[in-house]
């Protein structure tokens, strides 16, 4: 499947692991696709810098570096606005249009109110698994 992750499904499976970190070890393991955008892995990189978290910048570097060698790359070209309640949402939804994304993973209940956009579906990591799931058995 070919996938965009939210920031949080890659914050999580940084600092938590679980759900995020399984759909993160499929992509690894070749058997999902991952497109992202710079602005989503700056915006993970800024999440990941603040004091609550007390990441050191060489971490964050090389987390970043791992998800660029398992990604396509994709470039945003601001043609999604005004699409989500969060507006910063937005990049999300334009990296997985511009990716041609079969599922957008995420939990953020902005995005995931959407249900849809564009024939991409937008589901938790939970879910993403389960259908998978199905689909494997």
């Amino acid at each position: 499947m070919t996938l965009t992750l939210d920031t949080n499904m890659f914050i999580s499976s940084f600092f938590w692991g679980g759900n995020p970190r399984k759909i993160i070890e499929r992509i690894i393991e070749g058997e999902d696709e991952l497109y992202v955008a710079d602005g989503i892995l700056d915006e993970v990189a800024s999440v990941m810098a603040r004091p609550k978290f007390s990441v050191d910048k060489e971490s964050i570097e090389r987390f970043i570096a791992s998800i660029r060698e398992v990604a396509y790359s994709v470039v945003l070209e601001g043609k999604v606005t005004n699409v989500c309640r969060d507006s910063d949402d937005d990049k999300i939804l334009e990296c997985a249009l511009l990716a041609n994304a079969d599922y957008i993973i995420t939990g953020d209940d902005d995005l995931l109110s959407l249900k849809e956009f564009e024939g991409i579906r937008i589901v938790t990591a939970s879910e993403y698994l389960n259908l998978i799931n199905l689909f494997i058995n």
